[in-house]
């Protein structure tokens, strides 16, 4: 579990820095709400840019660390920051670039719930809506999409988890195991459970019969 005093004593400083860079946002002086956002991840993280550049969320998760009262608001606030450079690059015509660092912040904000099981803080659930309605046009790597069913699992979303289940099974076959293992988790809950999740049991069973004729 996340230790309460050290995640809300980061989450003070981020919102505070996070302030200037909106203002800074807000007066079109990109360059500096840039430079802003590089301070913040040092002097929060202990990461610099060219590290935030160079590495894939997975290895910027192992630099953040292993222990989870440390790491996960670590990996919390950096897919923050990284939302926030984004929606920069984004206003100032750098597309690409935007839709790069918003997959980056995606997998981050994803595994800091799913290494919680429940979200960081208020409004997690909301930036990772966020970014996944922003990232809508763009195809998003299998294993990224793995942690999106998981996510949409975990929250009781279980029609969602679905739709990205046969996502991933049009791209990567032999994730139909997976898929199987998915349908048989659901099985073992009550018709009420289901019904909340928008999938139920019959069509459970619809899933599970069309996954082994692949």
């Amino acid at each position: 579990m996340i230790e309460q005093d050290y995640f809300m004593r980061m989450v003070s400083m981020l919102a505070a820095m996070l302030s200037r860079i909106v203002l800074l946002k807000n007066q079109k002086d990109f360059p500096r709400a840039i430079l802003e956002l590089q301070t913040t991840a040092r002097t929060l993280l202990g990461i610099d840019a060219v590290l935030i550049n160079t590495c894939s969320s997975e290895q910027l998760g192992v630099l953040l660390g292993t222990d989870p009262s440390l790491a996960v608001p670590k990996v919390y606030i950096l897919g923050l920051l990284l939302k926030e450079e984004a929606d920069i690059r984004s206003m100032t015509g750098e597309e690409q670039e935007s839709a790069s660092l918003r997959t980056k912040a995606l997998e981050l904000l994803l595994d800091a719930w799913l290494r919680e099981g429940k979200p960081a803080a208020p409004g997690h659930d909301e930036a990772v809506e966020s970014l996944l309605a922003l990232l809508a046009a763009y195809a998003l790597p299998s294993p990224l999409l793995e942690k999106v069913m998981a996510w949409h699992e975990a929250e009781g979303r279980f029609d969602k988890a679905e739709n990205i289940l046969f996502d991933i099974v049009a791209a990567v076959p032999e994730f139909a195991e997976e898929g199987l293992r998915f349908y048989r988790r659901l099985l073992g809950k009550s018709d009420r459970d289901l019904a909340a999740g928008n999938l139920p049991r019959e069509e459970i069973l619809e899933g599970i019969a069309g996954l082994k004729t692949r």
